[in-house]
């Protein structure tokens, strides 16, 4: 049972969030195939499956932190071990850790792009407080880009940030890859203030290569009027079979148990319909997990799979990663 003050926060969430859609009574149980795969601290897991000559298929775990630690796994839903850091060089352009001011580094998330054997190659996007001193972007959060010849790294950033918030707005994070059905690819991430508060989901088309230099100028994909003041982060794109689109997102506060996953659905990535809670992982009293989000979905061979983090512990704030499949049900997802 919740606490009054979670209760509190709960409806101040779901007011927040406006007319935004309940999960919808599933006839199934939810989360009997999630299986927290890191015990510990692993916020933000971005997930992958690649196939390499030197590591052959695995799945792999990145996480938010200096270093990106980096996890692998012959199985989706356990043996997954922490293998080091994927990337050991700092970016030049973002600010120098310290004692007092740990690295400001999160929401990795890699995707391959070359894939002959032995010649593969990956590139990695992040985010980052931008140190420009005596600039617009000084003290921002931008977005960067890395590129490695193995899933694991080391990473090598690019010199220069991809994205920085654009005027009025403090912050372009929690950066994806998402393809389109032609083959273009674009970079999905989310800009926002918090004083006054609004949020947007941005795309902007990437080069096919390496998908590190823009083609094309950034388009609204969740404007601020359809998002509300509630938090809306950790954009993630699914392209199903059909052709169909669906935006993951988290919504609230990523410190809270209303943290939650939602998901847009349409036709195309830029004309998306109402938003739904994914069952098992959306605002709910009966919920299993506190705070659910940071989500990133794979189609393994027709399996829909997951990777988020939950809630743990708040003071310190502990993260642990899961993963599961993802199912529908009446055109609704649901964590099975």
């Amino acid at each position: 049972m919740k606490k009054p003050a979670v209760a509190a926060a709960l409806a101040a969430a779901v007011a927040l969030t406006g007319a935004l859609a309940s999960a919808p009574a599933q006839a199934v149980t939810t989360g009997a195939s999630a299986r927290n795969v890191i015990a510990k601290d692993f916020p933000d897991p971005g997930f992958a499956k690649f196939t390499t000559r030197a590591q052959g298929t695995k799945y792999y775990l990145y996480a938010t932190g200096g270093g990106f630690r980096v996890a692998r796994s012959a199985s989706p839903g356990s043996g997954f071990a922490v293998v080091g850091n994927s990337m050991n060089a700092r970016p030049a352009w973002t600010f120098e850790a310290t004692d007092s001011s740990p690295a400001q580094l999160w929401a990795p998330h890699v995707f391959q792009t070359a894939t002959a054997p032995g010649s593969e190659r990956f590139t990695m996007y992040f985010a980052a407080r931008r140190e420009a001193p005596g600039t617009a972007n000084h003290n921002k959060h931008c977005i960067g880009a890395a590129r490695s010849s193995s899933p694991t790294g080391p990473f090598s950033p690019v010199s220069t940030p991809l994205i920085c918030p654009p005027a009025g707005y403090s912050e372009a994070i929690d950066p994806v890859e998402y393809r389109t059905r032609y083959g273009n690819r674009y970079l999905v991430y989310k800009i926002g203030n918090y004083s006054p508060r609004r949020f947007q989901i941005m795309a902007v088309r990437v080069d096919n290569s390496a998908g590190t230099t823009l083609a094309g100028s950034p388009k609204v994909v969740l404007s601020a009027s359809r998002i509300g003041s509630a938090v809306a982060e950790a954009p993630d794109v699914y392209r199903d079979s059909a052709g169909k689109v669906h935006l993951f997102v988290s919504r609230n506060g990523y410190k809270d148990c209303t943290y939650a996953t939602q998901v847009w659905s349409g036709n195309d990535l830029f004309a998306l319909g109402n938003p739904r809670w994914v069952g098992g992982m959306g605002i709910s009293t009966t919920d299993r997990f506190c705070g659910p989000g940071g989500a990133e979905v794979i189609n393994d061979g027709g399996v829909l799979r997951v990777a988020f983090h939950v809630r743990k512990s708040y003071d310190p704030l502990v993260r642990p990663a899961w993963t599961g499949v993802l199912k529908w049900s009446g055109g609704n997802p649901y964590l099975s």
